[in-house]
């Protein structure tokens, strides 16, 4: 090969790696399995997709079977979620969190459950990650 080939296929393989290395910095979720999700999805979500969603921390549930505080709720918009407390360890009431995870495909209604002297009625998810 002559140096002229080589100096285009080095200006090639530079501007595809510079371009790949752009939309990897300027786009970090690009790659990220979860996609990111309002209060909308949340209210009528669909069953084990891999979502990540940011809301309010309500704390666990006030019901009578909640009595070892397994269980809590968080506030999306104007919608509600249920999730088991084990990955929330750390995590104050009223605290905003950034969850991954998916909505159980559990095939029932939605769960209504008593949480600061209000019902409340939410979809069931299981959280994989706290960002």
């Amino acid at each position: 090969m002559d140096d002229k080939k080589i100096i285009m296929i080095l200006v090639v393989v530079i501007v595809f790696l510079a371009v790949i290395t752009s939309l990897v910095f300027f786009n970090p979720g690009l790659f990220d399995p979860y996609k990111e999700v309002d209060s909308n999805y949340v209210h009528t979500p669909t069953p084990n997709e891999k979502v990540k969603f940011t809301g309010t921390y309500l704390g666990p549930h006030d019901g009578a079977f909640n009595f070892d505080d397994k269980t809590g709720v968080i506030q999306v918009g104007s919608y509600y979620v249920i999730v088991s407390t084990n990955k929330l360890q750390g995590i104050n009431e009223g605290q905003t969190v950034t969850i991954k995870g998916y909505f159980v495909n559990d095939q029932v209604e939605p769960e209504t459950v008593p949480i600061n002297n209000m019902y409340v009625r939410g979809e069931s998810f299981c959280i994989e990650e706290v960002v």
